[in-house]
């Protein structure tokens, strides 16, 4: 069995979002499934990110990659036009193939793969069109991530009868007719899938490492809680400085005795801006590298924070209803029941299945109550938040079911 990882239009880089969920996870995987042969290959294109922040110097960033890899085979493909590209027009969209599709068939027909496993709408339409025209048998598996129409349509404002939002739309028709399975993030965005008819869904949520994260201390008897929130914020994205300030406000009214930390590398001058009205002994405002020094900022919270913002659009609540962010692994990773907006439904539906937070209406936070609060904060919760993560979202449990995956898909061609 030939398991070959395909990117497309991504920046390749060790570390962040896709040094953990795409090279973490498919490294855990391999090991997990040691009778198959994966191969990894990275659709870039000649003018991104890597290239514009670090210049000369991402050549450093792609002799790691290749390091963390090891003896899996990392393979570039160059794709002739700027990274902006991928935020599609029916133009733009053409542009961001091309030439790329020949070099891809000559890979794939290199490898000779059983399975593809395609990351985002982009990859998947490229394996999808060279499994019709050149008759390859490999079967494919789409891992969207998001929806793809549907964000480029917010971003640039596309109605229901624009011709390029109909355009992505007919793309989105093809790859999900012509796939074998996809893979959800969430059981939200599973369920939309299914409405468009996807026959063959599996849900596979976000991965982190929850036995680095797993809390060392269950003591939840001091008299104060700690309240966290860890990742970008700013008001100019959905992760709005504003909601978090009004979420800590309403926290603070219910429990006085409440101390806050966000973690974050956005524009900490832009955040203290707009927290100036707020009591500076009750805020801790600091940064993170890495897990290792996560950790223990995770072990001293009683809570994680995810505010989020208040979709306003119908697009807005379909895209928000997809939400599961990488920070909702590692505050369950480290026994954290979470308060969160209800909008970010996948994250939502998790909470509300399992008792293991609240999720609250923005602007109103009636859900939100003392008691409810500290219903939560005993050491058992803890434990309790801590197992339900090993179970949904450790890397190893992840790659055994990408592994059943592959191996339903090899098998149903043997």
């Amino acid at each position: 069995m030939k398991i070959c990882y395909l990117t497309w239009g991504e920046t390749p880089r060790s570390y962040g979002v896709f040094g953990s969920q795409v090279l973490g996870q498919f490294l855990k995987t391999s090991t997990e499934l040691k009778e198959a042969r994966f191969y990894f290959i990275s659709g870039v294109p000649i003018i991104h990110s890597g290239l514009i922040r670090e210049k000369l110097g991402y050549f450093n960033e792609i002799k790691k990659i290749k390091k963390k890899l090891f003896n899996i085979p990392f393979l570039f493909l160059p794709i002739f036009c700027t990274q902006n590209f991928i935020e599609s027009s029916k133009l733009s969209f053409k542009f961001f193939h091309g030439f790329s599709h020949f070099l891809l068939k000559r890979k794939l027909k290199n490898i000779n793969p059983s399975v593809v496993h395609c990351r985002s709408y982009h990859a998947a339409w490229a394996a999808v069109q060279i499994k019709l025209k050149h008759n390859f048998k490999f079967k494919i598996v789409f891992d969207p991530r998001g929806l793809f129409p549907e964000e480029v349509a917010l971003k640039k404002n596309y109605s229901e009868v624009n011709e390029d939002y109909k355009y992505l739309k007919k793309i989105e028709e093809e790859i999900i007719s012509n796939i074998d399975v996809l893979i959800a993030v969430s059981d939200t965005m599973a369920n939309y899938y299914k409405r468009l008819g996807v026959d063959k869904v599996k849900t596979i949520y976000l991965s982190s490492d929850v036995s680095l994260l797993k809390p060392s201390n269950l003591n939840s008897t001091k008299q104060e809680l700690n309240f966290i929130y860890v990742g970008a914020l700013s008001n100019s994205t959905w992760h709005k400085i504003t909601e978090l300030k009004y979420l800590m406000i309403h926290i603070l009214n219910k429990v006085p005795e409440s101390n806050f930390t966000i973690v974050t590398t956005s524009n900490h001058k832009e955040i203290i801006k707009e927290f100036n009205d707020f009591p500076i002994d009750k805020l801790h405002l600091t940064s993170t590298k890495n897990l290792n020094e996560l950790k223990p900022l995770l072990q001293k919270a009683n809570f994680g924070l995810m505010s989020y913002f208040t979709p306003k659009t119908q697009r807005e609540i379909v895209l928000s209803d997809m939400v599961m962010a990488v920070k909702t692994a590692e505050y369950f990773a480290a026994g954290l029941p979470l308060i969160l907006n209800k909008y970010c439904g996948g994250a939502s539906h998790i909470v509300n299945e399992n008792n293991i937070g609240i999720a609250y209406t923005p602007s109103e936070f009636k859900e939100i109550t003392k008691s409810k609060i500290v219903s939560l904060t005993n050491s058992s919760k803890k434990n309790e938040i801590s197992n339900l993560a090993e179970e949904l979202f450790d890397y190893s449990s992840n790659a055994n079911r990408y592994k059943q995956v592959y191996i339903d898909l090899y098998s149903s061609n043997h």
